[in-house]
């Protein structure tokens, strides 16, 4: 697993606007903002939850879900097609590997604070 850099974000971003799902990305977002302001802790895993299956369904469509496969596999530093035989146990894994080697928590904790100041 590698660092994440501009060229992730970009791959994002077409997969995010390909799946439209820049409304649900808001409304995650927002959930955990309004938590965050009432001081109530939020429960991350039930967030977490929804927001995969809202990602999954909406990336259900062949052409999305091979442009997924490819920045996973990129990211990760493997083939395209290798991505799709992984079991639940290894994308999880991969996506803490993730958080942590990016520090995305406290990316996300910085992002929160600018839109918030908006």
């Amino acid at each position: 697993m590698r660092k994440l850099g501009l060229k992730d974000a970009f791959a994002l971003a077409r997969i995010i606007k390909a799946a439209d799902l820049r409304d649900e990305i808001a409304a995650f977002g927002l959930e955990v903002r309004e938590l965050q302001k009432a001081e109530k802790p939020a429960n991350v895993e039930e967030i977490g939850i929804k927001f995969l299956i809202t990602v999954a369904a909406a990336i259900s469509d062949e052409k999305i879900e091979k442009q997924f496969y490819k920045l996973y596999a990129d990211v990760k530093g493997v083939e395209a097609d290798e991505i799709g035989m992984y079991d639940i146990s290894t994308i999880r894994a991969d996506i803490t590997e993730l958080v942590e080697i990016n520090d995305l928590k406290s990316f996300f904790n910085s992002l929160s604070a600018l839109m918030s100041k908006q």
